[in-house]
Order: structure tokens, then C-alpha cells, then sequence
């Protein structure tokens, strides 16, 4: 397709900057036609392919909202993906196609896609996936895409929290296209920088300890990278130093982070603190990690227990880990769910020889132990996790083709 040539840049002042890349003269028409009925964009609606979009972004002030053409590309999931890398997750993205496909629908959508349209598209149907972004969205930025918390603690050491823990924000990443950060608050003894083989960072405990000092370049400096879309903020300090983080320095980092990530994952110490509680009580999601012990038994009850009396926004989910051990004592899984007075909600099994490649290579377990049992039954626990059933029930497609 000819280079980017613009069809119309509307400058009428608005709150929210839109970009559409549209291949054919008829639905750029409907796009505009569209564009002035709703009169609260900053509009550009250009003709050009998926190519032409990527060269029309400016990384330093990228569009709030986005209308692509697919048409006529052979890879459109990974050219949509390259976009969206240069964009902050607050960019949404609707996306117009030729292909009628539930497949390509659902890989789409797994990029953060919020729906996708097939031509020929009626102003009407257009209209309303507009107008319910810009209701989804709000000026501020309020009630838009909202980062996901998601604590873990484990009932018993040893058990392989951490290892389930960096494994689901591995998922998040790159089976769900999210951007995800991970926190290890075990700031004497944590090894969650440790199995990926990062250098833990400095400034974790400045941050938490001062909250009023919390600004992008405290935080930035504190991460370690381990991959593109996947930050880790742990430490390693001295064990003659005695920490106590409050429940206030925790908000202003995770408010923070939100401005750059999809995913937050938290890996509690099992020592709980003022600053874990609040943690467990205002994450979106607290999953509890046990074995089938009699000790795990009675440290699942007891944390559930807390779990109750601090308020926490859900009921926990119980994750069975090793399974099948030989060496964790078990009980059988029917006696456990008895004591525990419900079921578990997953169950992962021992997979030493996943660990193993784990410990040695200084990756996630699915990119160590590809294919392994352990691996996709993490890959179950992150599906649960992802929020991305959540999104697709919400797209007007998705309500079709569930």
C-alpha cells in the first residue's frame, strides 16, 4: 500500500487524541462521518494499512485511541502487537478486519484488543463501539484499563510459591500479551530475582519505607528487566537490618506502577506485616499456595482464617502445589479438601525434572520446562488470573461467539 497519506485530521479541541488508519475509501468515509457525530476527539483519520499506523505513532505522545485496518495483512496479530509495544497500556484499540473468524478474534483480543469489527461496518455499529470506548474510558482516565494485583503467599516454605508465582506473570507476558511487574517483599530472603537470574535492584526499600520519595525515576531505577514487558522489583539487603513496611507506602507504588503495567504479581514473605495484610486485603486476587501436609493443612486454615478478619476484597485461591512429592508427607487430596471445608481450586504437580532446568537456566518454569505438566497447569491458574475472560465477555463480538 502507498505511503501514509492523511484523509482527515480533525483539530477541534477534545480530551482524548484518536487515530485511525483505514484501507478503503468507504469505511473511512463511515469513520468520518462517525468521528463528527461524536465530536469529543482530537481526530486523525488517515488512509493506510497496519505499516502506515506504525510510522503515524509518535512514542512520545501516542494516541488515546486507536482504529485499525487489518485488511489484506498476512500476520496481523504480530504487526498489531509491534504497535501496541510502542503505545502505554492505556491506548485502546478497536480494529477492523475483512476476515470473519472466532480464531483470529480470540488472538486479538489476547493482545488487549477491546473488540473487533467485520466489514462492511454500519456507521450505527461503529458508533456504538466508539461511544462505548470513550463511556469505558472517561477523560481522566478513570475507569478504563485498571492494573490487576494478584498476591501470593504460601502456607509452607519450600512448596514453590515463588516458582508459580514468577510462572504466571512469565503467562501474563507472553501467552496473554500483558504487561506485567513482579514484587518479592521478602527483602532478606526472597529468590524470586535469584531464579531469573537478575541482579535485584536498589531502591525497593527506599520506596516502601518512604512512600513520599515514590516517583517513576526511584522506580525505574529500582527494576530489573527480565524481558520487554516483564519488570522485577526485589532486594537483597542486610540481615542486620530490621524492616517493617506500613500499609501507606504500598499505595503510592502500586498507583505508580499502574500507569505502566497490566499485571501486578506480589510474592509475600510468609512473616506477616503490617504492609503484606494490606497487601492480601486490597489485592484483586490472593492466591494461597499449599502442599498436602498436615502442616500445610493447618497453615491453610489459619491464613484463610486472617484472610477473613482483615477484609480482603475476595475469597482466596487455593493452589496445591507438588503434588505427588514423595517427600512432603502428603495426606490424600479428598482428606485435605475435607479439613479444608472446600476444594482446591488448582492442583500442580511435582515436576522435579521442570525445576531442575528452572534452577539451572534462571527462567520461568515454562520457558525452562516447555510442555511439562507443571507448566500447563500454571498456564490454567494464569488463564484464571489474566482478566482476559473478563474483557472478552464485555466485547459485543464476544457476547456472540460465546
Amino acid at each position: 500500500m502507498a505511503d501514509l497519506a492523511e484523509a482527515h485530521d480533525r483539530d477541534a479541541p477534545g480530551s482524548l487524541s484518536f487515530l485511525a488508519c483505514i484501507g478503503d475509501e468507504v469505511t473511512r468515509e463511515t469513520v468520518n462521518r462517525v468521528v463528527s457525530h461524536l465530536g469529543t476527539l482530537q481526530a486523525k483519520v488517515r488512509a493506510g494499512d497496519l505499516a502506515s499506523a506504525r510510522k503515524a505513532i509518535d512514542p512520545k505522545s501516542p494516541p488515546d485511541l486507536m482504529l485499525l485496518d487489518i485488511s489484506g495483512n498476512a500476520d496481523p496479530v504480530t504487526a498489531l502487537d509491534e504497535i501496541l509495544q510502542l503505545c502505554p497500556r492505556t491506548t485502546r484499540v478497536l480494529v477492523i478486519g475483512s476476515v470473519n473468524d472466532v480464531s483470529l478474534y480470540r488472538s486479538l483480543t489476547s493482545l488487549g484488543v477491546i473488540d473487533y469489527l467485520v466489514k462492511p461496518v454500519s456507521g450505527e455499529v461503529l458508533h456504538d463501539a466508539l461511544a462505548a470506548l470513550l463511556d469505558d474510558r472517561g477523560p481522566e482516565g478513570s475507569g478504563g484499563l485498571q492494573m490487576r494485583v494478584t498476591a501470593f503467599l504460601g502456607a509452607r516454605g519450600g512448596i514453590g510459591t515463588t516458582s508459580i508465582a514468577v510462572s504466571t506473570a512469565w503467562y501474563f507476558v507472553h501467552e496473554f500479551h500483558q504487561r506485567a511487574a513482579l514484587i518479592d517483599l521478602d527483602l532478606h530472603f526472597g529468590t524470586l530475582a535469584l531464579g531469573l537470574d537478575l541482579e535485584p535492584g536498589r531502591g525497593l526499600r527506599e520506596a516502601l519505607e518512604h512512600p513520599e520519595r515514590i516517583d517513576s525515576l526511584l522506580i525505574s531505577s529500582a527494576m530489573s528487566s527480565a524481558g520487554d514487558r516483564l519488570k522485577v522489583l526485589a532486594g537483597e539487603e542486610s540481615l542486620d537490618e530490621t524492616m517493617h513496611f506500613h500499609a501507606e507506602g504500598f499505595d503510592p507504588l502500586f498507583e505508580l506502577l499502574a500507569k505502566d503495567f497490566d499485571q501486578l504479581v506480589v510474592d509475600l514473605p510468609r512473616a506477616l506485616d503490617e504492609g503484606s495484610r494490606h497487601v492480601i486485603a486490597n489485592s484483586d486476587t490472593f492466591v494461597m499456595v499449599t502442599d498436602l501436609s498436615l502442616a500445610g493443612l493447618r497453615d491453610a486454615l489459619r491464613i484463610m482464617d486472617l484472610v477473613k478478619r482483615i477484609g480482603s476484597k475476595a475469597a482466596p485461591v487455593v493452589v496445591a502445589s507438588q503434588v505427588g512429592a514423595p517427600h512432603r508427607g502428603e495426606i490424600s487430596q479428598r482428606e485435605f479438601e475435607r479439613g479444608l471445608g472446600q476444594g482446591l481450586d488448582h492442583v500442580i504437580s511435582y515436576d522435579p525434572k521442570a525445576a531442575v532446568a528452572m534452577a539451572r537456566n534462571g527462567k520461568a518454569l515454562p520457558a525452562a520446562g516447555r510442555g511439562s505438566k507443571a507448566a500447563e497447569e500454571i498456564l490454567t491458574l494464569a488463564q484464571r488470573l489474566s482478566g482476559r475472560e473478563t474483557a472478552k465477555k464485555r466485547s459485543i463480538l464476544g457476547r456472540l461467539w460465546k
